[in-house]
């Protein structure tokens, strides 16, 4: 008993394994969820994959020839294949060629099903249906529903490879029903564009007044639209979107590609030779491609009127239809040289039909839809807040150099002479100045002066103190107690080389940074149709904007280094030197915490914005820092301010100090011992500075 049972699974098992399984790709070109021509290829193929029991069915979303053959050609090449359905004309160039090239393969043996009624190979399938027959009906139920007589359409278009014969259709069903109606219809040039197609469908409904819309698209989006705007969509795009939206689509077809997949993929497995299949409305249900579907408030009379054609197009060949023979044939024919049907004048070939792109009789077209891609601005409020701001701050500065030039002669404003002072005023003008210019509209020239400004600005107020801050250390490091003479005339080659460094770099920029002003999309926050204006510069440019930055570190670096160094220096002729000092410390500390900020991803508008923010918050703390003590002495402390207050000989305890202690070195490593240590009570002092003669020294006193 148990060897007869055994005997039996082994022949069973070897029953099983010996019939071949069927193995079937379905190419389409977008996912089933599209509610339209890419689901309704996929319910055929589940349901001859269910019919058949086909264990290997496989989807697969590509579009293109390029990228068919690129996704194809490495399974066909492995073998085992027996069907792919090339669901899309996208793909009929690459499946032809993939077909040709194995044709008499006795390996690969793959069968092709593609869209076309051309020849048949020994492996390459065709199929067409008639798709003007279901869009005239749909036509005649638009004219039968429509209240304002307007009706639209959206297209492909021939950009998509698509002709406007079936528009045609479309608007000669609804001429026949309703001559009174106005037809407008757009192309939008893809089977698949959301945003075309919605915005063309908005522009038929809120412009035209069409209270009726059919497409020829992959999608519901024209219908979605339609509900949106308390319409009742119709589905013309061959899924039964009644099912989803019930009485908001009040018509409806449907393909139902599983009565033909069927046969054809039985035909493949039983290695019947290759034919043409053409699919369309027919007597026989079963056969029928197109399952039509009607709202509750659709007229029995609008009902009958479909139906019966329906009936009509199945009882006669196809290029009787009305859509190839009317009275607009004749006229149109001979307008665009289109082929007539032998022994007639008012019937065109199948050929000449889908030669049909300009419009016919009244038909309205509205070109290619395209959407109008909008600019972002950079907000108002936020331009006119920095401009007015800067503006103020500007006219602060102005006061305060007039207050320089004013009081020149006080010995506040004179020992940290005045030439100096208001240029590093003029330094802070011209970053406010580079700031109104860096929030304004962008253009290739807003960008560059808004760089140099900004740039020759810092350059400008940095360098003025950090070379000033240069002439007091020198003076007083000073351990021999030798007398120094540092004039202004002295300075002011320093300043230029600062100001030459930052003009040289930015020269580069601009000529060979390629700074400039583009349209750029897909940044920051932007809509898919929406734009920007914004400064770019190629990779020249970028490095020596890092470069100006490394720059601008490095001079900072220096005063930071040479502030430390004069903190010796307490006498009050020479306190400027402090409060440069606390401008750079602060100038530094802020660059610290901008930095990272600006590292870290932000939109253009944000690093606007920190950028201007930054800008104002150092220049004007940096002068404020520098000037209002010396304003102060001037106006709020008459004794500080007094020039007997500056003109009385002060000893810097710090300063007096090292040079004892380098004195005392000397003296001990001397043979003149006691003549020097007889000089220890020397003291370094800061004269009063005399602007007149552009000096500053120190001088030895002997108490």
């Amino acid at each position: 008993m148990i060897k007869l049972i055994l005997s039996i699974l082994i022949i069973k098992c070897f029953i099983i394994n010996s019939i071949e399984s069927f193995r079937m790709i379905t190419l389409t070109t977008g996912p089933p969820s599209d509610l339209g021509w890419n689901n309704m290829i996929n319910q055929g193929r589940i349901g001859v994959t269910k019919a058949m029991d086909i264990e290997d069915s496989t989807l697969y979303v590509v579009s293109g020839r390029n990228e068919t053959l690129e996704l194809l050609l490495p399974i066909i090449q492995k073998g085992g294949i027996d069907l792919v359905i090339c669901s899309s004309l996208d793909h009929g160039d690459a499946c032809k060629e993939i077909a040709a090239m194995y044709v008499n393969s006795t390996e690969i043996t793959t069968q092709f099903l593609v869209r076309g009624s051309g020849a048949t190979t020994k492996n390459l399938i065709q199929f067409t249906y008639n798709y003007a027959s279901v869009n005239y009906l749909s036509g005649m139920f638009a004219g039968l529903q429509t209240k304002t007589n307007k009706v639209g359409f959206i297209s492909p278009g021939i950009t998509a490879g698509a002709s406007d014969c079936f528009v045609y259709a479309f608007w000669l069903g609804a001429k026949h029903v309703n001559p009174n109606i106005k037809f407008y219809y757009y192309n939008i040039g893809s089977y698949l564009d959301r945003d075309k197609a919605k915005g063309a469908a908005e522009n038929l409904i809120d412009v035209y007044g069409c209270d009726v819309i059919g497409d020829t698209l992959d999608d519901f989006t024209a219908g979605n639209v339609a509900i949106s705007r308390g319409k009742f969509a119709i589905g013309t795009n061959g899924f039964p979107q009644r099912d989803v939206y019930g009485e908001n689509v009040v018509y409806t077809y449907a393909y139902n590609w599983t009565k033909y997949f069927i046969p054809i993929a039985s035909a493949v497995k039983n290695k019947i030779p290759p034919s043409k299949w053409y699919a369309d409305f027919n007597k026989d249900d079963n056969l029928s491609l197109y399952d039509l579907s009607f709202g509750f408030r659709v007229s029995k009379e609008t009902k009958f009127l479909i139906i019966n054609q329906t009936k009509s197009f199945a009882s006669y060949v196809r290029t009787l239809h009305p859509y190839f023979c009317n009275e607009y044939m004749e006229a149109y024919t001979l307008k665009y040289n289109l082929t007539r049907q032998p022994n007639t004048t008012n019937c065109i070939t199948t050929t000449g039909f889908i030669g049909i792109n300009a419009p016919v009789g009244d038909m309205n077209y509205l070109g290619n839809y395209t959407i109008k891609f909008s600019k972002v601005e950079f907000p108002k409020s936020i331009e006119m807040g920095f401009s007015i701001v800067c503006g103020l701050l500007i006219g602060f500065v102005i006061l305060m150099m007039v207050g320089i030039v004013k009081y020149q002669d006080t010995p506040s404003i004179r020992s940290a002479s005045p030439f100096f002072l208001n240029l590093t005023l003029f330094g802070g003008i011209v970053i406010f100045v580079g700031i109104i210019i860096w929030v304004a509209p962008i253009s290739t020239h807003q960008c560059n002066a808004r760089f140099w400004l900004v740039t020759i600005g810092f350059s400008t107020l940095i360098g003025s103190l950090v070379v000033k801050n240069i002439r007091i250390w020198l003076i007083f490091d000073n351990p021999e107690l030798k007398i120094r003479t540092i004039t202004n005339n002295q300075l002011f080659p320093w300043v230029g080389l600062c100001l030459l460094i930052n003009i040289v770099l930015m020269s580069i920029i601009s000529s060979v940074g390629d700074l400039k002003a583009i349209e750029a999309q897909g940044i920051d926050s932007l809509g898919k149709f929406e734009y920007m204006t914004v400064c770019k510069m190629n990779y020249t440019g970028a490095a020596t904007l890092y470069s100006i930055l490394a720059y601008f570190a490095t001079l900072l670096l220096v005063g930071v280094f040479v502030s430390w160094k004069i903190r010796i220096v307490n006498i009050e002729e020479f306190s400027e030197c402090t409060e440069i000092a606390n401008t750079l410390y602060s100038i530094s500390f802020c660059l610290f915490v901008i930095v990272p900020l600006m590292i870290s991803p932000q939109d253009k508008q944000s690093e606007t914005i920190i950028l201007c923010v930054t800008g104002i918050f150092i220049t004007i703390g940096a002068l404020l820092i520098v000037f209002i003590p010396k304003f102060w002495r001037i106006f709020g402390n008459t004794k500080e301010g007094s020039h007997e207050h500056f003109a009385q000989r002060k000893q810097s305890a710090v300063a007096t100090a090292r040079a004892e202690s380098a004195n005392r070195n000397n003296s001990s490593n001397s043979f003149g011992f006691s003549k020097s240590s007889g000089q220890l009570g020397g003291g370094v002092s800061g004269e009063s500075l005399n602007d007149d003669s552009n000096e500053s020294s120190l001088s030895n006193e002997t108490k």
